[in-house]
This record gives structure tokens, sequence and C-alpha cells, in this order.
């Protein structure tokens, strides 16, 4: 069973320079959102010793840019003990330096069309020394409506992101109510196959809907090569437990069992912890989820069964989706 990979995807023009800039094409769509002016910020990690010259692109596609601080990233696991508010942190953990104090990492920076919104730029949770330095809360709770995310998602956002008591993604399948659309597939949000960057309140979110398929359409005007790929990795099928752990099947899914020829986990920083199932995957065909336990075949023939654990931080709720 081999894995398939969410290979970079390199313009045939438009936005191509932020690409070779870059080294990497994670959020194209969204650079190409900022540049069409349908997203009216955003924020993005660049090398600083490029940083002179992703100015320049910025400025070849009329957006004003702004730093924030030095990123250098690293695994949770690997934070020592003592550091304060380690506990807390979710999704980025990294050390924060002076922009200009280092050239051999990344920047975080903000860009926009409108110089004014560069000030609106919310900064992530960084260490300093041995303390954990978090954003002011309100800061926080009114950032998603400057990055120009539908009202519905914002206040479902602060409603369960909370990584102590909520498995969002399940939330917000479980306020799915109707055929889960592919322009509202959050799944794929740290590859380069995906139209949004945002959590919906819903998988068939019709304010997304509309933010996205006008999105689609005007990059599907300039690089017709790059919506047929995403279009097509977001209607595959998926296995989610939680934020950091979501396989995506090249398979279908009918009652709760995928099929599948080749698969991938989805999180951009693979660790064996959060990556824990790609070993089992290889050696089936088929996956079928019954509550807590996943069931693994190969030619018909039950091959294993695991049964998930609870976890005290992050709780997992299994769920399979296809989007249509």
């Amino acid at each position: 069973m081999d894995n398939f990979i969410f290979n970079n995807y390199t313009p045939k023009g438009f936005c191509r320079e932020y690409v070779e800039i870059k080294g990497n094409s994670s959020q194209l769509a969204m650079f190409m959102a900022t540049v069409l002016g349908i997203k009216p910020l955003m924020d993005d990690w660049i090398n600083a010793g490029r940083l002179k010259e992703f100015r320049k692109v910025c400025k070849q596609y009329g957006l004003k840019i702004r730093e924030d601080v030095l990123f250098d990233s690293v695994p949770k696991s690997d934070l020592p003990v003592n550091i304060l508010g380690r506990d807390f942190i979710t999704t980025t953990s990294a050390y924060g330096y002076p922009v200009g104090s280092r050239q051999d990492i990344g920047v975080h920076v903000f860009i926009s069309k409108n110089e004014a919104l560069l000030k609106e730029g919310m900064w992530y949770p960084v260490i300093i020394k041995n303390r954990v330095i978090f954003q002011p809360r309100i800061d926080s709770l009114k950032y998603g409506y400057t990055l120009g995310y539908p009202e519905c998602c914002i206040k479902f956002f602060r409603k369960f992101n909370n990584w102590l008591k909520y498995s969002y993604l399940y939330e917000v399948y479980s306020n799915t109510k109707g055929r889960p659309s592919f322009l509202c597939n959050p799944f794929l949000k740290d590859t380069s196959f995906s139209y949004i960057y945002h959590m919906p309140c819903s998988y068939d979110c019709k304010a997304t809907v509309r933010l996205t398929s006008r999105l689609r359409t005007e990059i599907k005007r300039r690089e017709p090569g790059y919506v047929d790929l995403v279009d097509g990795y977001l209607k595959k099928s998926f296995l989610a437990f939680y934020e950091r752990k979501i396989y995506c099947f090249d398979g279908s899914l009918r009652n709760n069992e995928i099929k599948y020829k080749r698969f991938q986990f989805t999180t951009y920083t693979k660790k064996e912890y959060e990556d824990e199932y790609s070993g089992y995957f290889k050696q089936a065909d088929t996956v079928k989820l019954l509550g807590r336990n996943i069931i693994l075949s190969r030619g018909g023939k039950v091959i294993r069964q695991l049964e998930l654990k609870w976890s005290s931080f992050a709780p997992e709720f299994p769920f399979m989706i296809q989007f249509s």
C-alpha cells in the first residue's frame, strides 16, 4: 500500500514568484486571495534571509507587508518542562526573536492591500526566555473579522475552540445538516491544496461556500490547473480524529467504511505520536469505523482491530467524511 503525497504546486504564471521565494506552496491560495482583494489580510512565515526579495514580490502584486517576530519552531514534545505556559500551547510552539537578529529562521509577516489593516495583525504565542507570551484574548476574539472569515464561523470558533474540552472538527461535523461541500473542507489547509484557512461552522456552511466559490472562480481564470488539483484532493475521503490527526484516503466512503488504494497523513509536522496509524493502514485496503473502534481489512478479511483511547488534552472523536 503506497502513500500519495501532497506535492508543492508551482503556478505557470499567477503568483509563481510567491512559491519561488518561499520554496513551497503552502498558503498559495490564501496569497492569491489577498492579491485578488478577496481576503483582506493574511499572515505567513518567510525565511528571514529572503525577506528583501519577498518585499519586492509583494510590491509587484500591490501588497503591503509588516514583519512581526522571528519564529524558531520546535516540537512541543521537545520543550523543557519548566517553561511557563507550556501546557497551554496547541498548534504553534516556537521561540521568538527580534526581526534582524537572525537570518536562518522564519519571520512572521502580515500581508494586505490595505496598509492600515497591517496594524490589526495578531501575534501567535511565542516563547521568550522561559515563558510563553500569549496574545490578549480580545485580539483573538476579533482577529477572524480582520482575516475576512464569515461571522457565523467566527462565532462558532469562539464557542468551541477549547482543546481541553472539545474536539473542534467533530463539533463542526455535528453541526452539519446537509451534504458536506468540498468548498468547506478545512482538512488540507496546511498543505498547498485548500481554498480556506479557517474552520467553518459546518461542512455545508453557506457563507463559506459563497466566499470560496468566488475565490475558486477567480483562480480558475488565471491558474486552471491548480484548481483542478485542489478540487480533486478536497473531494477525497477523510478520517479525522482531531486537528492534528487527519488521514486522507484515495477511495470511496460508504456506511462508515472506506475502501482505498492510497492514503496520506495530512499534518505537516509529522511526528510518531501524532501519526499513529499509517503503519496499520499500509497493511490494509479497507478501514471501518465503529464508535471508537477502527477495523482494518484486506481482501475482505479483517486483519486488525484498534480501540481509540481517551485523552485529557485534545479529545479525539473520530469520524469519516467525504466532500462533494
